[in-house]
């Protein structure tokens, strides 16, 4: 490829990569380390097969994020009772305070139900491509969304009183 196109793809893709694995990690250093490795497998293994660029570098990304996470479960954390007094990595991304309670209520979601909303809501994805990244039937992503819709509900009734 050439340096050019290379570069148009990093800027054009680089924050909604970096957002999806802020989702996914909680940490913004870790995210722009998996980032910048998900750029150099995806242009590097990506072929004229590839239709969107987007969807197989977020599939790329979340790949790479299940890979730390059976890395991460070899190491034993020494002390998990220490409390976290920062301010966590998807709150500074994001300090409009019209969408924190919004963005804390998905953070309680389980794992499938918040990967599923921050694709489809955030990346702007569609099912069929979210069902692609995940690995599920597009039905399944259906689910997921439908549930995570009416726990966000429920979360946001009891917590916020929204």
């Amino acid at each position: 490829m050439k340096s050019d196109a290379i570069e148009e793809l990093f800027r054009k893709y680089y924050n909604d990569a970096l957002l999806y694995l802020i989702s996914l990690t909680g940490n913004v250093a870790i995210a722009e380390e998996m980032v910048s490795t998900a750029f150099f497998k995806a242009l590097k293994t990506a072929d004229g097969a590839i239709k969107d660029f987007k969807p197989w570098l977020l599939k790329v990304c979340r790949n790479i994020f299940l890979s730390h996470c059976r890395t991460r479960k070899r190491y034993v954390e020494l002390n998990e009772n220490i409390p976290d007094r920062n301010e966590s990595a998807i709150e500074k991304v994001i300090r409009n305070d019209d969408y924190r309670a919004l963005y804390r209520a998905i953070g309680l979601l389980p794992e499938g139900q918040k990967e599923a909303v921050t694709l489809y809501y955030f990346e702007g994805l569609s099912v069929k491509e979210i069902a692609e990244i995940t690995g599920k039937s597009a039905e399944g992503v259906k689910v997921s969304m439908y549930r995570a819709r009416e726990n966000l509900k429920k979360i946001m009734e009891v917590e916020y009183g929204i």
